[in-house]
Parts: structure tokens; sequence; C-alpha cells
């Protein structure tokens, strides 16, 4: 498939959490790898290790991510303003991949009960959901049945066995029961159009590298 996908032109990006993963990525013909630190909202692409106690951040991954491979580098997990781009890129980042920042975007078309919630930083890595490791704002299911549980149904049953729950709770008004998913930094989340964010975004992180200049 990758070949299919090389022969057609197109690059192969893919997400790497350890230094071991990215190394595996290139060596399997990934023309970008991202480096995604424990920070990360919602579910991180961990295929080697799924031992969350060894994942390392963002800030500690990076550098040796790009010191261990040849190909272009992404940075990813927590990352939502110019601050923390700029830093990314002192690392040696390439780039940046940015997802919480536009949780309150209008293209993100996040509910109402999510965009209520996203306002400071209480996540956690929780099971409870999906049955996997995943990164969101804690809510009263996270905090009684959570944050990890070795109960928790296998994936992806987990998800269908608190849908009822949610369902209901939704319908009260409640988030309770509902996954919302976010990285360790909601509160760069801004409400402005994609466009115009993203060009703040380049603004912001230009104006930290003229001052450290």
């Amino acid at each position: 498939l990758v070949k299919r996908v090389k022969d057609a032109g197109l690059l192969v990006t893919s997400s790497a959490t350890s230094v071991a993963e990215a190394r595996w990525l290139e060596d399997h013909g990934c023309d970008v790898v991202i480096a995604q630190g424990n920070e990360a909202g919602g579910h991180r692409g961990m295929f080697l290790n799924d031992d969350i106690a060894r994942q390392a951040g963002t800030m500690a991954l990076v550098p040796q991510v790009v010191d261990a491979v040849t190909v272009p580098v992404i940075a990813a997990g927590g990352i939502g303003d110019g601050r923390g781009i700029a830093a990314a890129l002192a690392l040696g980042a390439a780039g940046v991949q940015i997802g919480t920042a536009f949780l309150l975007s209008p293209e993100a078309r996040t509910s109402a009960l999510h965009r209520e919630q996203a306002n400071d930083n209480s996540t956690t890595l929780t099971n409870v959901f999906t049955g996997r490791p995943a990164r969101g704002i804690v809510n009263r299911y996270i905090r009684e049945v959570g944050p990890m549980s070795a109960e928790a149904p296998q994936f992806p049953l987990a998800a269908g066995a608190s849908q009822p729950m949610r369902t209901a709770a939704e319908a009260k008004g409640s988030p309770d029961f509902t996954p919302l998913w976010s990285g360790q930094a909601p509160t760069f989340a801004r409400e402005m159009p994609t466009v115009e964010l993203i060009a703040t975004l380049v603004e912001d992180t230009e104006a930290v590298m003229k001052r450290l200049t």
C-alpha cells in the first residue's frame, strides 16, 4: 500500500510516540514523521508499546526523534500558540500539528457541551470511554470509574457499553458521560474561523521568534 501511494506521487505521514516508533516508520517508507507527545488530545498513535507510563512529552520527544531519523519531523501535542510553535521549531521540528486550539472554531463542529467544558487544563489519560488510553477533559465518568480502569471493556466495545448513559445525559444537557477529547492546553482554543486562527498563529510565532533573535 505504501508503495502504491508513493508511486502516485503522494507523501506518507504517520505518528510516532517514541523514538523506536519513529525509526520504524522511516524504515518502512514514511516520508514525514509526526512526533506526538503525551500532551496530545484524544487517541495517540502508539503501536510498538502501549505503556502510557513510558510515554514522553513533546519537549523531550521531538529533539530525540529529530536526531534519530533523516526525514522531516512534525511536532504535536500541547502546542496551541506562537510560543509553542516557536519552541517546536527550536527543537528541530519542520512544522507543527495542532488540534485542540481549533476546538472552538466553527469548522470543528464541536458540540455545545464540549465547548462549554474546554475552559481549563483539567485533562487526563483515560480508557473508560473506548478501552484505549486517550486524553480528555475530566468529567464525572472519568472521576468515578477511571481515569484508567482494569474493568473497562476492550476496544472497541467500551464505546458501545457507555453509549446509553451518554445519550441519556446529553439529552439533559449534561457532559457527565461524554468523551470530551482535548490536549493539555484547551485554553488556547479561540472562537474564530480556522483561516483566521492559522493566520494569528503564524503572526504570533513570527513575533516570538523576532523577540528571541
